[in-house]
């Protein structure tokens, strides 16, 4: 092991996440609920034709919060992992 990687391994730093990761994401999610919305009210007025786009938003909005999840998971054990790195 070289010393600069062991500099960097034994470097008491945290893990570098950005400060709100899902931002962007979280917008995206909120265009797709509108948009669902603005749909089902649309299908209870007499637009039935629309229901397929209605399930490929609700399997959308799924998608989008699954991968919202992941990343919450993921900066909560770079997080815990960070500190156990250092000792």
């Amino acid at each position: 092991m070289s010393t600069r990687h062991a500099a960097r391994a034994a470097a008491p730093v945290t893990a570098h996440i950005r400060k709100n990761p899902t931002a962007s994401l979280q917008g995206k999610i909120d265009r797709v609920r509108h948009a669902r919305a603005k749909i089902a009210q649309q299908i209870t007025s007499g637009e039935e034709w629309m229901l397929p786009l209605l399930k490929r938003f609700n399997a959308e909005l799924a998608q989008l919060e699954e991968t919202q999840d992941l990343l919450f998971q993921a900066t909560e054990i770079a997080n815990h992992a960070a500190p156990h790195r250092a000792a």
